[in-house]
């Protein structure tokens, strides 16, 4: 008999696996967990993911029979049950903050008790103030203004006088901490030492989602701001998911205290009004950033959507919620049933007509920067085309999509390079740009355009290496750049091929198959790209079919048989164009379970 398919992160598919506090044997419902002298006969559960991902790569895509890209679906990697069954010892070698304390497999139900209230006990603790006073005042000159998800006024008000909320200084210190100029204040106790980016953030949040999921905090409002305010952290393969759920509480919570329905005393404008109207636009950004369907219906929202008089300034939220309504109509191209070869063609408007004509004075540089960033990975996200496709380059929304690819790329390299806010559009649009520049390669029919794409694939993959600090989404996706780059060198033709970036088993009907793993480590093998030269990849637009027509004396690769390198080497990048692929639609839910996406020492790479 076959063995039954087990999808990752269905939850009626986890194995229940008692465990024991040493070591973990053969799955036996029977043997009771033993903490100190009490028996507890309560299985802890497996997911057969973590199974799958504490095992090489290599392992993942060997199936006897099939490949591994016939049994990989468009959601998730599918894995043979008995591979669960079989599995002993196995650890979960990717970083997991969210459930850290509560995942791991040894550890008995006692243990995992205590250490939640270890870390409730500790959010409950007052950060030193040497942190509190550098924290504060950047969270609120270079984020509220953008996102207001906090009444200043009231907050530094109470903070005065000492009855702020503590959960709630510390949901701001958490997205505070990763502008670069925290980083030497990063401390949760007066005599620590300054701590990492990522570990200050990730001592912060462990605290505060047991705190907010234990309802500690009295007020419903600042639990709604708290929970929008973890909604902007994501550490971990599954983070993604986990920011989406602390956004789905939050405006839960909002609707249940009826923020979304007008009332007889309500002031427009008030910090409730724009409290709500920030969860709207995280409602979109969140659609995007972590594939999945918007929670508001705009026909159930009783209060009236901001409106700005063109002969008015614009405030930094106005210009933010005009480009997450421009975000709300691109997500309508991605819904189910909507043809994937139709983008935004015509009329999507220029980022100087969302401006305006009057400029506000809290619309410094950086600010500007964040908000073109958001405005560009929209631009990008409004050409939909599959990798299995050809583009059609003479389409607006491709032409765009190319353009805006640039505009990223060079705001964040040069333009702003330290003084962009630290929201995550910053790094989600910088790997939209280094998807575009993936897309480019695998369809480049010159060498000269292919070796442009590689370049600016590199030159992206470098900026997410220094992002990586404060984000882990982008030192994921940073991996999945260094091993199509990696990918790239293992496959390099020969000198008499024009290019190489042709999708010819795709292009004669043939199925990708997964080429063996390579050995080597992608992140040392593959130089770092030189950060003075970040702008020469992206000098040029990418080019269109309508320059083949006017260059008729350069060469192209048109769809040929597949052989040598092309059979051996091109084929190696199914999984790479299914990742990319998954991350460019938004119809698709977004997580960082693929090995590649792991430590390279679980990567395979």
């Amino acid at each position: 008999m076959s063995p039954v398919p087990t999808k990752k992160g269905n939850a009626r598919n986890d194995v229940a696996i008692s465990a024991r506090e040493t070591t973990l044997s053969k799955p036996d419902p029977a043997q009771p967990v033993r903490s100190n002298e009490t028996l507890i006969e309560i299985p802890i559960i497996i997911r057969p993911e973590r199974q799958a991902l504490a095992r090489p790569a290599s392992s993942l895509q060997k199936f006897p029979g099939q490949t591994a890209f016939q049994l990989r679906n468009r959601i998730g990697l599918w894995i043979s049950s008995s591979d669960v069954d079989n599995a002993e010892g196995s650890r979960d070698g990717i970083s997991n903050t969210i459930n850290s304390f509560a995942g791991r497999e040894s550890e008995s139900v006692a243990t995992v008790l205590q250490q939640r209230y270890a870390s409730a006990i500790k959010a409950c603790e007052r950060l030193p103030s040497a942190t509190l006073d550098q924290l504060l005042p950047i969270y609120f000159s270079r984020v509220n203004h953008i996102l207001p998800l906090v009444d200043k006024d009231s907050m530094l008000h109470a903070q005065s006088d000492g009855t702020a909320s503590v959960f709630l200084e510390r949901a701001i210190c958490l997205v505070a901490a990763k502008d670069p100029s925290a980083t030497p204040h990063l401390r949760v106790t007066a005599e620590g030492s300054p701590m990492t980016p990522r570990q200050f953030c990730s001592d912060i949040y462990k605290g505060l989602v047991v705190a907010i999921n234990e309802g500690l905090e009295p007020d419903r409002i600042t639990r709604i701001r708290v929970l929008a305010l973890l909604s902007l952290h994501c550490e971990g393969y599954e983070g993604a998911e986990a920011a989406s759920m602390h956004l789905c509480h939050a405006i839960h919570q909002a609707q249940t205290a009826g923020l979304h329905l007008d009332r007889p005393d309500r002031v427009p404008g008030d910090s409730l009004s724009a409290l709500f109207w920030c969860l709207w636009t995280l409602d979109k950004t969140h659609a995007c950033i972590g594939g999945r369907p918007v929670l508001f219906a705009d026909r159930d929202i009783g209060v009236e959507k901001p409106h700005v008089n063109p002969s008015s300034s614009r405030t930094a939220f106005d210009i933010w919620f005009a480009i997450s309504d421009l975000l709300a109509r691109v997500i309508s191209f991605y819904r189910p049933g909507a043809d994937h070869t139709v983008g935004w063609e015509a009329d999507f408007p220029t980022f100087e007509e969302i401006i305006g004509d009057n400029i506000r004075d809290d619309l410094d540089y950086g600010t500007l920067g964040l908000l073109e960033l958001f405005y560009h990975a929209v631009g990008i996200l409004s050409c939909r085309y599959k990798l299995t496709d050809r583009p059609d380059g003479s389409k607006p929304s491709y032409i765009r999509q190319g353009l805006a690819a640039v505009r990223i790329h060079s705001i964040i390299a040069t333009e702003c390079p330290q003084t962009l806010p630290p929201l995550p559009i910053v790094p989600y649009a910088l790997a939209l740009s280094m998807g575009v520049s993936y897309q480019q390669f695998r369809s480049s029919k010159l060498i000269t355009h292919f070796e442009r794409a590689k370049a600016s694939l590199e030159a992206c993959c470098g900026l997410l290496e220094d992002l990586g600090v404060y984000w882990y989404s982008a030192e994921a996706m940073a991996r999945l750049g260094r091993k199509a780059l990696h990918q790239i060198e293992e496959a390099k033709p020969g000198p008499s091929r024009q290019g190489t970036g042709s999708r010819q088993p795709a292009l004669s009907g043939q199925s990708p198959i997964i080429a063996s793993t390579h050995p080597n480590n992608a992140v040392s093998d593959t130089p770092f790209v030189n950060r003075s030269d970040d702008q020469r990849p992206f000098s040029d637009v990418p080019s269109t079919v309508s320059s083949m027509e006017t260059h008729p004396g350069l060469e192209t690769i048109g769809p040929q048989p597949a052989t040598g390198f092309q059979a051996s080497g091109m084929d190696g990048f199914a999984d790479i164009d299914m990742l990319f692929g998954e991350f460019l639609d938004l119809s698709l839910p977004t997580n960082f379970w693929d090995p590649v996406f792991g430590p390279p020492d679980q990567s395979g790479i």
